[in-house]
């Protein structure tokens, strides 16, 4: 059985997260350009927004703006702040869900991690597991930037504190940007946010998706080393427990066993890949479960 590109529900979870706000953002952004490239008079533009409002299926009045293509610009900088918040909480939640479901793996004494390091809570994980962390070195100074960044957005109003400003001026930060692996060869990564002179910080929409991919690329990281960790055996006892054991009813159309039904989650949603029947009917013996699976499978197809 190849785990090797193995997803866990935690990674598929925010996988669909990580789309979501690509789609959040880029429809939002193109939608309001639409809007303020409609008409190059503000009065005009004024009464169409208030139309619009008018007739957007909410209890809202009509609504008059002085300088609309202005407050268009800034809702685009509120949809970026909005966006960084959602992608610090979805990680937030992903980190905190391998931390609080695997603690049984964790070391009893894990190396101690600097809490001023770059990335300190993605390390606190990784030292927690004992995991190797050199190929999640490359996203450190990214993401820690951005994770200040959104603080600077939550507690400063948007305004960069000290550690942000001497971070975005730092060799190990530029060099990151400029050293990023991009998903096309050749092309390099989107520009960081600037700090103008009363330390605002500058944020446009796009920096919100390239927080989510570096987020994205841990959580891709740890998905690798989290199915190293458990192996095949307690992959295929949670699926079964879960999606059998725990159930009422059949999730995809009906397999003619439990094997066949297990084979084709582990596989399409799983991405394992050569999975046999022995090895599924051994890990469910192994763990006592083999005939309550069987049957219950059987009763619920009897029911498809």
């Amino acid at each position: 059985m190849d785990i090797s590109e193995a997803a866990s529900t935690h990674l598929r979870d925010f996988s669909d997260f990580h789309i979501d706000l690509n789609k959040y953002v880029k429809l939002s952004v193109v939608a309001l350009n639409h809007l303020f490239d409609s008409t190059g008079d503000p009065k005009e533009l004024s009464d169409l927004i208030s139309e619009l409002i008018k007739g957007a299926g909410e209890r809202w009045a009509a609504t008059n703006y002085v300088d609309p293509h202005g407050e268009i610009e800034d809702l685009k900088f509120q949809l970026t702040e909005s966006a960084l918040m959602r992608v610090y909480s979805s990680f937030e939640v992903f980190l905190d869900e391998i931390s609080g479901s695997y603690s049984e793996y964790k070391l009893k004494n894990p190396e101690p991690i600097d809490s001023a390091a770059y990335g300190a809570t993605a390390l606190k994980l990784f030292s927690a597991f004992g995991w190797d962390t050199k190929k999640i070195e490359y996203l450190l100074p990214v993401y820690h930037f951005y994770n200040i960044a959104r603080h600077c957005v939550v507690h400063r109003m948007g305004k960069a504190n000290k550690e942000l400003i001497e971070l975005s001026a730092s060799s190990d930060f530029l060099e990151a940007i400029e050293n990023w692996p991009t998903v096309i060869p050749g092309n390099q990564l989107s520009p960081p946010p600037t700090i103008n002179i009363n330390k605002k910080i500058d944020l446009r929409p796009h920096h919100a998706i390239t927080y989510s991919d570096v987020c994205y690329r841990l959580a891709s990281e740890i998905n690798k080393k989290l199915i190293e960790m458990v192996g095949y055996e307690y992959i295929v006892k949670s699926v079964a427990i879960e999606r059998i054991l725990k159930r009422d009813s059949l999730d995809y159309p009906p397999c003619k066993d439990a094997y066949h039904y297990l084979r084709y989650i582990l596989n399409k949603e799983y991405k394992l890949k050569g999975v046999e029947f022995h090895l599924i009917k051994a890990v469910l013996e192994k763990e006592g479960i083999r005939q309550k699976c069987y049957q219950k499978h059987a009763s619920m197809l009897a029911l498809a």
